[in-house]
């Protein structure tokens, strides 16, 4: 019978694979097919979690941090905030790969999503750095890599989250994220430096 059961939920979760539906709904639905179908007291626990999350005031931060990068990307926010990166760092050995790095740190403590900040520039920024002559595979890797800054400057999403789950302070959080976040900043930064210099990359002014 457990075999069975295994075996249901497993097909459940290939099928909603191969039917291309998102990974995280195909394991939930998969996990699901697996409490409905043994019964017993893993319904009501799965019942007593969802609504759990639901209830939990810190979690209410992550839509309304979401909304926050909606309304920016919309409005123009995220573009200026990017000008204001080409001013301080468009002049750098790295040019545009410095920009990358320091709108990823400013964008920790606007949208709090890695994932978000990832999306923003592999639209917005990568292709503006291939039109320089950047190759695509180190705009890649610099917005891929500067992305890792975003959730150690608070208000970090995974931040809220970690600090929901394990019931520890989510204020102490923020603040110990904030030298890291700095640290990995400046460690990129520098790194880039010396990968420009290596690969010939202009560090003339250049317009975003």
């Amino acid at each position: 019978m457990e075999t069975s059961i295994i075996l249901i939920s497993t097909a459940v979760l290939l099928v909603l694979l191969f039917l291309k539906v998102p990974v995280f709904i195909s394991i939930l639905s998969g996990s699901m097919a697996y409490f409905f179908l043994t019964g017993g007291p893993f319904t009501k626990i799965l019942g007593q979690r969802v609504l759990a999350g639901v209830e939990s005031i810190p979690l209410l931060a992550i839509p309304f941090f979401i909304c926050a990068g909606v309304f920016m990307n919309y409005s123009g926010v995220t573009k200026r905030v990017m000008g204001f990166c080409n001013v301080m760092t468009g002049r750098m050995t790295g040019g545009l790969a410095q920009v990358n790095v320091l709108l990823s740190t400013l964008m920790g403590g606007l949208s709090g999503s890695n994932l978000a900040d990832a999306a923003m520039e592999a639209k917005m920024l990568v292709p503006e750095m291939e039109r320089h002559g950047y190759s695509k595979q180190f705009s890649t890797v610099v917005t891929a890599m500067s992305s890792m800054i975003t959730p150690l400057i608070p208000p970090g999403i995974a931040m809220i989250l970690y600090g929901s789950i394990a019931n520890l302070s989510i204020g102490k959080l923020f603040i110990a994220g904030i030298g890291p976040g700095v640290l990995l900043r400046v460690a990129m930064m520098i790194l880039v430096h010396f990968i420009s210099k290596k690969e010939d990359i202009c560090p003339c002014a250049q317009s975003v």
